[in-house]
């Protein structure tokens, strides 16, 4: 039996591995911002930097559906505490590009995934 592990998972990357603190559960459409927190012990800069929703897929006939990820924008970033920062963050455009539901969110610093939060886009 073989498993996978991503480099990513390792100890050394512990420094920049985000951890989401606190975020709206539900996020709209389009111009509706919401506000996120996390902590990481080396930030780096904003520019890698991101925010991705993934949708939970279902299996069925051996098929994988529904397998979705989007990257929202994000707006702005403010240092709220040491090692703690705050995310300003655009809801995906429309429901074509995101249908009504739940979804993981995840903040990435430096290729580095946080452990993802539910969020449900309304």
């Amino acid at each position: 039996m073989e498993s996978f592990s991503p480099p990513y998972l390792s100890q050394e990357y512990d420094p920049i591995r985000p951890q989401i603190l606190s975020l709206n559960e539900k996020i709209g459409y389009g111009d509706k911002l919401f506000w996120l927190s996390f902590e990481v012990q080396d930030y780096l800069t904003a520019y890698v930097l991101s925010v991705s929703i993934v949708s939970p897929s279902f299996t069925t006939h051996s098929f994988s559906m529904n397998q979705r990820m989007v990257s929202l924008k994000i707006v702005g970033i403010t240092g709220v505490a040491p090692f703690t920062y705050g995310l300003t963050v655009a809801g995906p455009s429309t429901a074509e590009i995101a249908p009504p539901g739940y979804y993981l969110l995840f903040v990435v610093h430096a290729g580095i995934p946080s452990s993802a939060m539910w969020v449900k886009i309304e």
